[in-house]
């Protein structure tokens, strides 16, 4: 889904964000100049990407910025921030990730185009106590820093893959859905510096067996619904670290490796039955919303391409 806005109005372009994200106020810092706003928004996950340009040097007094974490990429020009006590800048080609929590003054120059994602603030919480195991004692504060230069090549790539420029993004399913907003909180919760990162770099004891033997009767009994990894730790009452140092134990394997393979031998079956559903279908329903990849996978799997087990099955029930 896209919405897309164009005004020269402030307050119309302040009413627009303001839905998006946080209210603020807007001062254009030119006397010269007045706004020229774009704002397009996609929806290809529940996690909003939002391009955004005044067209002016503007600032903006984002208030507390409550209930939300903002990664903000700067496409053209420059941009400043300041919260609380903290400052930043960005350029061309940089990302910046600002907290929830915390009074905010923004400064754009007059070419400065902003490509934003909003994060889940409940859900970024959420994950990154289930990482450690135990409830958050004070809120989660990244640094206010541009990216490295790792960081950023490997979130241009994904974001590249869920918001293609063609706008042609493939519709996702719950399972996908799930597994690619954990993949994009996961990311910036082990690679770009908080106040939980030494926390997280700790190491955890050699949990004991029964966790593995638990945790894939459960993953097995849901392979079809919209769960991730740190679902699987919620219901067994361990941190994801935890049942990630089990299953290196026990069964040499990642949880993630166990459930990618589990599904993938229900798209297996699946394929096997034959019938009026196609690959991309079943690809979808498992939550492979990569489908070179998942072809890869299931080649180097069953030794032979999902297609080919389709027309095979499909042969025999004629």
């Amino acid at each position: 889904m896209e919405a897309l806005v164009q005004t020269r109005n402030i307050d119309e372009a302040v009413e627009a964000v303001s839905r998006l994200l946080v209210p603020h106020s807007i001062k254009v810092t030119s006397t010269r100049e007045r706004i020229d706003a774009k704002l397009q928004v996609r929806h290809p996950t529940s996690q909003p990407l939002i391009s955004l340009s005044y067209g002016a040097p503007v600032t903006v007094d984002a208030g507390d910025f409550s209930g939300l974490f903002l990664v903000k990429h700067c496409l053209r020009g420059a941009a400043q921030v300041r919260q609380g006590r903290r400052e930043g800048e960005w350029r061309e080609g940089q990302t910046m990730l600002l907290s929830a929590g915390a009074d905010t003054q923004l400064r754009f120059d007059q070419p400065c185009v902003q490509q934003s994602l909003r994060l889940d603030f409940a859900k970024m919480g959420q994950l990154c106590a289930r990482l450690l195991g135990y409830p958050l004692e004070s809120p989660l504060r990244f640094d206010l820093r541009p990216f490295s230069a790792e960081l950023e090549q490997t979130w241009q790539r994904t974001l590249a893959y869920l918001y293609p420029g063609d706008g042609r993004a493939l519709p996702l399913t719950a399972v996908a859905q799930a597994s690619l907003d954990e993949f994009l909180l996961t990311l910036l919760l082990h690679q770009h510096p908080h106040n939980y990162s030494e926390a997280l770099a700790e190491p955890v004891p050699t949990p004991v067996p029964g966790i593995v033997r638990r945790a894939e009767r459960y993953m097995q009994d849901n392979a079809e619904a919209p769960i991730v990894i740190s679902d699987v730790a919620a219901e067994l009452g361990v941190g994801v670290r935890t049942l990630q140092a089990a299953f290196r134990q026990w069964r040499n394997t990642t949880p993630q490796l166990f459930l990618r393979d589990l599904r993938l031998q229900r798209v297996h079956e699946g394929l096997l039955l034959g019938g009026e559903t196609g690959v991309t279908d079943i690809a979808l329903r498992f939550g492979f919303s990569h489908l070179g990849r998942f072809s890869a996978y299931y080649e180097e799997r069953f030794g032979e391409k999902p297609s080919v087990t389709l027309r095979r099955s499909s042969s025999r029930t004629r």
